[in-house]
């Protein structure tokens, strides 16, 4: 009985070491030639008529924008639940709007907190029910239009409408229910009419920005990128004019893996 324990612990774990090696070798870096790639003009200076609403800024790449945004002296108010954990966010001297992004109205009542040049939605969710992926990325959409607010960036992923093929499968497998809502907010969005600028990126990381990243709008672009780097061309794609109306893959140029 131990002997035949022992050989389906041993097969299980020869299962997961094949799919994380699948995985490594699977999120290939595709980087675009040279020419393809855009790196943001990203301000370093305060600016004293800049204010962002920041929507999913308690954690992961959203908190990163909101730390580089405050770093340089800009005006932030993070949108947040009554329950989120504002715990990183209370020493960084923000704003905050409190509300739920599925529903239309706590939004609304968020853009009328201050006159934004623009919305940063970095919000996504596995296990929320219902998914707030294209919920409250229409809300926000919406309500920036709706107070004035030209400037919206949104944040999806690398396998999200012309970019599937970009992804390796095993993405889209486990993204499968989530690619959907995402490829709806894209839509959305640019339907909207909004100086928009939507972000996918690669396979994310947690380590800190490595002043590598790059945008491309070559839809075949697939690699990793971390969180902090993302945020810093979150920032600088808020900044960037020649960014508007555009979509672009971010990955970094010099990181091969996820680690």
């Amino acid at each position: 009985m131990l002997r035949w324990l022992l050989r389906i612990v041993l097969a299980l774990v020869a299962v997961v070491v094949a799919l994380v090696l699948f995985v490594v070798l699977s999120l290939r870096a595709d980087l675009p030639p040279t020419q393809a790639r855009l790196e943001p003009a990203l301000r370093t200076t305060a600016d004293p008529a800049a204010a962002y609403l920041v929507f999913g800024g308690t954690r992961n790449a959203g908190l990163e924008v909101v730390k580089l945004l405050r770093a340089r002296g800009d005006a932030v108010t993070a949108f947040v639940r009554p329950t989120s954990d504002r715990s990183a966010l209370d020493t960084l001297g923000v704003s905050y709007a409190e509300g739920d992004a599925i529903n239309l109205a706590d939004v609304r009542a968020a853009f009328a907190t201050g006159n934004y040049r623009a919305a940063i939605n970095t919000i996504g969710c596995f296990r929320c029910e219902p998914p707030p992926d294209f919920l409250a990325a229409r809300n926000i959409a919406d309500a920036a239009q709706e107070a004035g607010v030209s400037r919206v960036i949104l944040i999806t992923t690398i396998g999200v409408g012309e970019s599937s093929d970009a992804a390796p499968w095993l993405s889209n497998f486990f993204l499968r229910g989530i690619i959907p809502l995402k490829t709806q907010a894209e839509e959305h969005l640019r339907a909207s009419g909004l100086d928009y600028t939507i972000i996918r990126p690669g396979g994310l990381g947690r380590g800190a920005a490595t002043q590598q990243g790059f945008l491309s709008e070559d839809t075949g672009t697939m690699g990793f990128i971390d969180r902090a780097e993302l945020a810093r061309l979150i920032v600088g794609a808020a900044d960037d004019e020649r960014t508007i109306r555009k979509t672009y893959a971010a990955v970094d140029a010099g990181k091969k893996s996820p680690w």
